[in-house]
């Protein structure tokens, strides 16, 4: 957990690795009592995961995403939608609070990526998808693979990582928002938004 004040709030941020299994038990462990507790999802995906037994066949998944799991299968299982994610949710539900979506909605999502994303950029997706299956991938740990991963993506299609920029924008924006009224807050984010989250925090 990483921990810091945004003016005179408590901000305690779990970082995690989407798709892993294990991770669900970081979530559980790091868990604690909070004032407000907010996830790096937009508010679609946190009634998504939160009604997910009740949903099916809507959980989207790109080849970006499925060459990212194939990789990842070295650390454990892995599943879709993120254990990690929904695990922080359904534990802040048993709390009787509510999760503060810190991600854009899907309309202000999807206007951005339009706005961002080229025709070009867009159908070198699949290659992008096809070279990363073949790439070795040498971190240490799912959080090391997981940061490789969004680098070698962002690195090769620009308007992603322009698309990451500006999503950590929002994020660090709903934080700094949440800490005006708030004594402490307890947020999950994906480990390769993290860093960029704190310096904008910081």
């Amino acid at each position: 957990m990483i921990s810091l004040d945004v003016g005179d709030c408590r901000v305690d941020i779990i970082p995690v690795v989407n798709g892993l299994v294990s991770e669900a038990d970081t979530v559980r462990r790091e868990f604690s009592e909070h004032d407000a507790y907010a996830a790096a999802l937009s508010i679609e995906g946190i009634q998504c995961l939160k009604n997910r037994r009740n949903i099916q066949d809507v959980f989207d998944v790109s080849e970006l995403d499925m060459v990212y799991a194939k990789h990842m299968e070295r650390f454990g299982e892995v599943e879709i939608p993120s254990p990690a994610m929904y695990t922080f949710i359904d534990l802040v539900t048993e709390t009787g609070n509510l999760c503060i979506p810190l991600d854009m909605n899907d309309s202000e999502f999807t206007d951005l990526y339009c706005d961002t994303v080229g025709a070009l950029e867009f159908v070198k997706e699949h290659g992008i998808a096809k070279k990363g299956m073949k790439r070795i991938f040498d971190g240490s740990t799912p959080e090391k693979l997981a940061k490789q991963w969004d680098a070698f993506v962002n690195s090769t299609l620009k308007s992603y990582g322009t698309l990451s920029r500006k999503r950590e924008e929002h994020i660090a924006k709903e934080i700094k928002d949440i800490a005006i009224y708030k004594d402490n807050l307890l947020a999950v984010i994906e480990v390769e938004r993290v860093d960029g989250v704190l310096e904008l925090l910081r």
